[in-house]
């Protein structure tokens, strides 16, 4: 038998996979609880996390996110991800590159009978933008 932490791994595994590698929005309500907590975009609710799974899609068409690491305790689980794609699309002004994307992100997910109730991410942002600019890594 599983233990919740573990249970909890395998559901943010498929999450990672299936929202935001294969961009399955419509898959959102399997994963989150009606009404969870979003702390990292806006607005704070599953409409801006679509809207940012779509952003990501529209800029990096073939982004893969892999886990480095997963770190679970009682309800939390923390992940730490690789972020790899081409930059295809504009976005914050930088029009498209055809860079090659790597940057690391971190979320810390909370889970209540098998749903995420609360999430929140940590992407490299200037690290993102640098490398579709085309700038070396120092």
């Amino acid at each position: 038998m599983h233990t919740q932490p573990d249970a909890n791994k395998a559901i943010i595994r498929r999450y990672v996979d299936e929202i935001w590698n294969r961009g399955e929005v419509g898959r959102f309500a399997d994963f989150f609880a009606a009404d969870y907590e979003e702390a990292s975009y806006s607005p704070a609710n599953a409409d801006g996390h679509c809207a940012m799974v779509a952003v990501q899609k529209r800029i990096m068409p073939d982004a893969v996110w892999s886990i480095e690491r997963l770190t679970a305790e009682d309800d939390r689980v923390v992940c730490e991800l690789v972020l790899r794609g081409t930059h295809q699309g504009a976005f914050k002004g930088i029009e498209p590159s055809g860079n090659p994307v790597c940057v690391r992100a971190y979320r810390t997910l909370v889970l209540q009978d098998q749903k995420i109730v609360r999430h929140s991410a940590l992407l490299d942002t200037a690290e993102l933008l640098k490398q579709m600019r085309g700038q070396q890594v120092a």
